[in-house]
């Protein structure tokens, strides 16, 4: 950058040498009328272009410089899927966030908590329905979060189908269980592709600053551990539905014929 200022200062010395040659020229042309030597006007308006080109260049190019370097920076900092702030910014965003908190001495009731997400059946949509129904689901869910979840919340894609969101709350929690339960409701939401309709569900992790010095990673990590814990749990429990429901089920005509032959087996009558 500091390459591009030095040459940004040199330019309009330059510049302003290449419009002062241009300017003679220009002065230098003549027409002889009734020998009387005319120089031609003009020369002076082009001098005084030329001179307002010279000394708004610089500005120009510094201008083209810094949007191109936002623009750099926009991609480092964006998932190119989803459109949501990738890892690097949220793990920057959330350092920040930590390192004022530590800082401040009045750091008052309210923390900012992590609550990490991921999809369940996610895998089964990319092998049923193939990678693009994949990415299309994740920019569903993108979108459905962004409008459900509080505006002030700060929602990420880690990767895959893993995303994150930072809220503001008291020490209580009470705002971050209503973001967990915002984050179940909606991942059901229903998508379809290809004219099929496909539900997921969501497991849900969060994790809150300790006392002392909390990082980003730490946060992330124990967010991504009650994560897991949720996510078996839900295994079981749709385990224990599933099998309550198999011992609720009305037998078949068969299975009625079966158990009825079973019976009489066991006490001895072979008709």
């Amino acid at each position: 950058m500091d390459i591009i200022n030095n040459n940004l200062n040199r330019s309009p010395g330059i510049l302003a040498s290449v419009a002062f040659f241009a300017a003679v020229m220009v002065m230098s042309v003549t027409l002889k009328l009734g020998g009387v030597v005319v120089l031609i006007a003009l020369s002076a308006a082009v001098l005084g272009l030329l001179v307002l080109y010279v000394l708004g260049e610089p500005a120009r190019v510094k201008q083209r410089v810094q949007k191109r370097t936002s623009a750099l920076q926009d991609l480092a900092y964006r998932d190119s899927l989803t459109g949501l702030p990738n890892r690097r910014f949220f793990t920057w965003y959330l350092e920040q966030n930590l390192a004022m908190r530590m800082t401040n001495r009045r750091r008052g009731s309210h923390v900012n908590r992590v609550v990490l997400f991921d999809l369940n059946g996610f895998k089964a949509v990319n092998d049923t329905y193939g990678h693009e129904a994949g990415d299309e689901l994740l920019k569903f869910i993108a979108v459905t979060m962004t409008a459900y979840l509080p505006s002030d919340a700060l929602l990420a894609r880690l990767g895959g189908d893993e995303f994150v969101v930072m809220v503001r709350d008291n020490r209580g929690g009470r705002r971050t269980r209503e973001v967990e339960a915002t984050i179940r409701k909606a991942a059901t939401s229903v998508f379809v592709f290809g004219g099929q309709q496909i539900s997921v569900s969501a497991s849900v992790g969060s994790s809150s600053p300790a006392t002392g010095r909390s990082t980003a990673e730490q946060l992330l990590r124990e967010s991504d551990q009650r994560m897991y814990a949720d996510k078996v749990a839900g295994r079981a429990q749709r385990a224990k539905i599933q099998e309550t429901e198999g011992q609720n089920a009305k037998p078949t005509a068969i299975e009625r014929r079966k158990n009825r032959a079973s019976e009489l087996l066991s006490k001895g009558d072979r008709r």
